[in-house]
Order: structure tokens, then sequence, then C-alpha cells
């Protein structure tokens, strides 16, 4: 995983020493205003990687915004493709977004049932709508009006 972020790592590394040289500040001195240690400083500013925390403790000290720091592009590709569940979920919610907040299928009350067969989605997959479209009560897109079992979802006006 380091490998991937190596580059950029050494390039934060040197841009930061760079500006502490430019200030005429040493090692020392970065670490006095930060409370780091001169070991952490110096694993930075070889591209050793650090937390954020520290990172900006060094960005202050040295009155550096952060966003000079990254003025180059990175390319952002992440390590890993999100697994099949997940692409999942993420379509699922992207649907449910488009419906409900794009569409006017939720301003007659709907049942969990309604909204599968809208999407033609499998009725194995009800518990799990049913968990959405709470989800989308809670944040005060729907509200749910409840009779006996059955739950009926409608467009929070």
């Amino acid at each position: 995983m380091y490998r991937l972020n190596k580059d950029t790592l050494t390039a934060i590394g040197n841009f930061l020493r760079k500006r502490r040289e430019e200030l005429a500040y040493s090692l020392t001195d970065v670490a006095n205003m930060t409370g780091l240690t001169v070991n952490t400083i110096a694993s930075l500013e070889k591209g050793k990687g650090t937390t954020l925390n520290n990172f900006l403790f060094v960005c202050r000290a040295l009155a550096l915004q952060p966003r000079e720091v990254f003025a180059d592009d990175i390319v952002l590709n992440p390590p890993y493709p999100l697994p099949p569940n997940a692409k999942k979920r993420i379509e699922t919610t992207q649907k449910l977004d488009e419906l409900i907040l794009n569409t006017d299928f939720f301003t007659t009350p709907r049942r969990v049932a309604d909204v599968l067969q809208k999407l033609e989605s499998d009725r194995k997959e009800s518990n799990k709508f049913s968990v959405y479209l709470t989800g989308y009560c809670k944040e005060g897109k729907l509200d749910y009006i409840k009779e006996g079992p059955i739950k009926w979802y409608v467009k929070k006006k």
C-alpha cells in the first residue's frame, strides 16, 4: 500500500523541507514550534508518511496553507475496487434518490412492494428496501404511515 503513495509522500516531504529551509528554520526549530520530535519531522520530510494531525502542525509552524502543498493534482485511483455488494448498494441508493427527489412517485403513499415493482427489483430485497426507506424518513425526505404491520411511505411536505 505504501508504494502507491510513495512518490506523493516524497514530493510533500521535499516541499515541506524546502519551505523550512526558506524560513531558515532547523528541524529543532520546527520541533519546538509543533511539539513533535525532530525524528518525526525528518521522517515527514523524507516522505515516510505521518498523521494528518502532524502534517497540519508542521504547516502551521511553516505558515503554509495545506492547499499550497497539494498545488499539483494527484492521480486518485483507489488501490482496490469496490466489492459487488457495495456497487449494488450504491446503485440502489442512486435509483431511490432519483425516485424520491426527482419524481412524483411518492406524492401518493407507497408500500415497499410498490417501490420494488417500480424499480424492477427482486421481492427478496423487501427488508433491505424497508431499511433504505426508513433512512429517508430519518433524513426528513419521506414520512411513513403505519396501518397495522404495513408502512406506507409518502413524500414529506
